[in-house]
């Protein structure tokens, strides 16, 4: 299983930043500033399950000045820029990344990777919103008025919380097209992943089944500065929320215990076929 995570960019300037992650959370591959023309071939050269894009794959309606993905995000205490509609976005020079991720919606959909309308996520493309999926696995708002280097940091601890290493994300747009592909990942395990908006306008996937009604607060800073996530996953991979202090879910520290134990088995038939054929 992988999802591939795009982090957008501007018309002009830094483009794309991919990152892949397999089923196992593992970095599987990492782009910096590539051309919108160069993801249909990754795409189908890393074959993945889901396509996860941090930008939206459809303009407000006419006259509209948002969509209701944003107006809900709103709701729950989580800010993002605002989509126009077609005749303010194609023509306004600030909107040249929404421009670029409506470009990278077409290239998966010639990829075989459809717009995700609702329902399960698995075999299209579905709008991310990094802040937002940051904050959901927090389970609280970033601290107020982070500069770059502490956004970064704030969210490259949240992914590696959640078992993505981030030795190979040196820039924030790579910790932010890992996010993306965590998100697509812990879709695909819910299979019907909270996703505020309408269909016609592009909803935004977050890697939860629900969300507190109340809303987000801020987080609590630590004695060390960091923050503490009050959520996380169970570290089976089965996408339930656990307790803070937890690794798993009731009884699911079996599962990945019996997950291993096949994973050991299957390596040791491999090798003796290796080593069978002479091939080692």
């Amino acid at each position: 299983m992988r999802s591939l995570g795009v982090d957008v960019g501007g018309e002009h300037g830094k483009n794309l930043d991919v990152v892949v992650l397999d089923g196992d959370r593992q970095v599987v591959a990492v782009g910096s500033q590539m051309p919108v023309r160069r993801l249909r071939g990754l795409i189908e050269t890393y074959r993945p399950e889901v396509v996860c894009i941090d930008g939206p794959p459809a303009w407000a309606a006419a006259g509209g000045r948002s969509r209701l993905a944003e107006r809900e995000l709103k709701l729950l205490g989580i800010q993002a820029y605002y989509t126009p509609d077609k005749a303010t976005g194609e023509t306004n020079p600030f909107y040249g990344w929404m421009r670029n991720a409506l470009a990278a919606f077409r290239a998966a959909d010639r990829a075989g990777f459809p717009t995700y309308r609702s329902g399960v996520i698995r075999g299209t493309a579905i709008e991310v919103f990094p802040h937002a999926s940051a904050t959901v696995l927090a389970g609280c708002l970033a601290p107020a008025r982070p500069s770059a280097s502490d956004k970064r940091a704030w969210r490259a601890a949240i992914l590696r919380t959640h078992h993505v290493p981030t030795g190979q994300l040196t820039t924030l747009d790579h910790v932010d097209a890992a996010l993306c592909a965590l998100t697509g990942l812990i879709g695909l395990a819910l299979g019907d992943p909270f996703a505020p908006g309408a269909p016609a306008e592009g909803r935004i996937v977050v890697p939860a089944r629900v969300v507190p009604a109340a809303g987000y607060r801020r987080c609590v800073p630590t004695r060390a500065g960091a923050t503490e996530p009050l959520i996380t996953f169970c570290a089976c991979g089965c996408g339930a929320q656990v307790r803070p202090g937890r690794e798993f879910r009731p009884g699911h520290d079996r599962r990945l215990m019996v997950q291993l134990e096949r994973a050991v088995a299957d390596g040791d038939r491999a090798r003796a076929e290796l080593q069978r054929r002479g091939w080692t």
